[in-house]
């Protein structure tokens, strides 16, 4: 008699959703299944999502006399969470092999008694401390009442530098807030206009606007020729090679002298430190602006002093 063959085939499950299976696995349990419905099962599963991790999951059996209680990431097996659990079911009819999506559980006994809260929060030494306090000799309470003591001394100690390191970051904090507020130009908020908002003199000295119509005529004498040479040069930022090429025909004397000082900050912004150790660190800045700009945005205002009588 020739040997019967069976295939198993695989099935995909991407079309038909199969519903999980649940694995479980009881520790101190004595189950006798006398009746038909003597364990019923409830599951719960958590409202959080988290794309990198299966969902959290709990299961709960219930007995007429107990319950038992799990979750799918207590177990051991649970903490390797690149492992995907799968449980196979051979149809024999079909002779069709399908894969479930499982979840493993270890129950465990539900047991209700008293939990002092403030007793379970503490370490295994406060513990013995206070068996130790209540049930030990004189020496040994003697010694542990000093240790508490001194321990009390201590974190008032440290609580106290800590104070004061606080107070001191406020006060370097409020210096800070201050040469930023010094920094940052006042507003007009009754403005009508964008150009209204700020008083130019306040970003640019009145006496470095007066001085920049040398600077400025390399702007107003551009033509499209010269564009191509100002890009080539690579001094100018891309924001003003595009907004003299849009706009160089009709160019005011005041939007050059922006421009020009504009460019004169880009360069004080993409200064490294490396360039800051330089004797000049910024020679593509004429003066009197070089001084102007260091004593105004750069941290060490010494610095400035000391660079300005480059020329």
């Amino acid at each position: 008699m020739a040997k019967s063959e069976t295939k198993l085939l695989l099935q995909s499950n991407n079309k038909n959703l199969l519903p999980p299976v649940f694995l479980a696995e009881f520790s101190n349990a004595d189950l006798k299944f006398k009746k038909r419905h003597s364990l019923q099962f409830q599951s719960y599963r958590s409202s959080e999502k988290n794309a990198l991790s299966n969902p959290k999951k709990m299961l709960v059996a219930s007995t007429d006399k107990l319950q038992y209680v799990g979750s799918n990431f207590e177990s051991e097996m649970s903490k390797v969470t690149s492992s995907l659990l799968k449980v196979g079911v051979y149809n024999r009819r079909t002779r069709q092999f399908k894969l479930h999506d499982a979840d493993f559980f270890h129950l465990k006994p539900l047991l209700k008694c008293r939990v002092d809260v403030n007793n379970s929060q503490k370490s295994w030494s406060e513990k013995t401390q206070d068996l130790a306090l209540t049930f030990g000799s004189k020496n040994r309470k003697r010694v542990i009442s000093s240790r508490l003591k001194y321990e009390s001394a201590a974190n008032d100690t440290i609580s106290h530098d800590k104070v004061q390191s606080s107070i001191s970051s406020e006060t370097t904090i409020t210096e800070e807030n201050k040469e930023e507020c010094q920094i940052i130009p006042p507003q007009n908020k009754n403005a009508n206009r964008v150009d209204e908002i700020y008083n130019i003199y306040d970003v640019i000295p009145k006496g470095d606007y007066d001085c920049l119509d040398t600077e400025a005529k390399i702007f107003m004498n551009v033509t499209r020729e010269n564009l191509q040479l100002l890009r080539n040069d690579a001094k100018y930022c891309e924001f003003i090679l595009h907004f003299l090429e849009v706009r160089f025909q009709n160019l005011s004397l005041h939007t050059a002298k922006l421009l020009c000082y504009l460019n004169y900050m880009t360069v004080l912004i993409k200064t490294t430190y490396k360039e800051l150790k330089r004797k000049d660190p910024f020679p593509d800045i004429p003066q009197p602006y070089k001084s102007s700009l260091m004593e105004k945005y750069l941290v060490n205002r010494h610095l400035a002093q000391k660079y300005c009588r480059i020329t």
